[in-house]
């Protein structure tokens, strides 16, 4: 997808199919709010009867429908009205992310194309998991000790007289810095509510693209082998 005189040009190809047949292209926008926008001022391929190719065309005249742009916009080009090319499932799939954090990412977004990939959150959480377990493993709890009177090294290398007994304090010698394995296991279940979180909301947005998609586009059957695909940058 590219700017050009103040248009939105998004560039796709239709392949996997016969060249003779032609296909119903539907396109919307969904913003960062997960509303979805239906463009009035499209031109190009689209429609019914687009032919499988490469390099099909769609040109949105954005400013006639708005006069200002700001916020991000996610293009989504659906191929004979099926809700199943580039939306996938609900917030139920968090249950997925319960039980292995990123795991629910590959039912409610093609991993592909994701930024964070879902094997990295399991990596990151396990490991800080990880980390937090062999940081409570190797601290040493230091019990109070009475000292009998009598010559001892100080904290400052010299050596000092205790004419008393002198009572030492219980103290914690710590693995890797004081409270690691507290703070490692924070950030470990910060990071998998996190992902839950995500899982869910990204499962609640594609139920209303798809909501809406039922409701707004006339659907037709599609025969397996169909790839669409299409690149882009703003």
């Amino acid at each position: 997808m590219g700017h050009v005189n103040n248009r939105v040009e998004i560039k796709y190809d239709i392949t996997g199919s016969t060249f003779d047949r032609v296909h119903q292209i539907d396109f919307i926008v969904i913003d960062n709010m997960g509303n979805i926008v239906y463009p009035d001022s499209v031109s190009g391929d689209i429609g019914r009867k687009v032919p499988a190719r490469k390099n099909n065309k769609i040109i949105w005249d954005i400013y006639k429908e708005f006069d200002v742009v700001y916020g991000d916009f996610q293009p989504q080009i659906i191929l004979d009205g099926s809700a199943k090319y580039g939306i996938k499932g609900g917030p139920e799939n968090a249950i997925f992310s319960l039980l292995v954090p990123g795991l629910g990412d590959y039912f409610v977004a093609d991993h592909k194309n994701m930024r964070i990939k879902p094997y990295y959150k399991t990596a990151f959480t396990y490991g800080l998991l990880g980390l937090s377990l062999a940081a409570k493993l190797n601290r040493e709890q230091i019990p109070p000790v009475m000292s009998p009177p009598g010559w001892y090294y100080g904290a400052d290398g010299l050596i000092y007289k205790d004419d008393w007994w002198v009572s030492k304090i219980e103290r914690t010698d710590y693995w890797l810095f004081a409270h690691d394995a507290e703070i490692f296991l924070g950030i470990g279940i910060a990071a998998w509510l996190t992902d839950l979180i995500w899982v869910a909301r990204q499962g609640v947005k594609n139920n209303k693209i798809r909501s809406a998609l039922f409701d707004n586009l006339s659907l037709v059957p599609v025969e397996r082998g169909f790839v669409l695909s299409f690149a882009y940058n703003f």
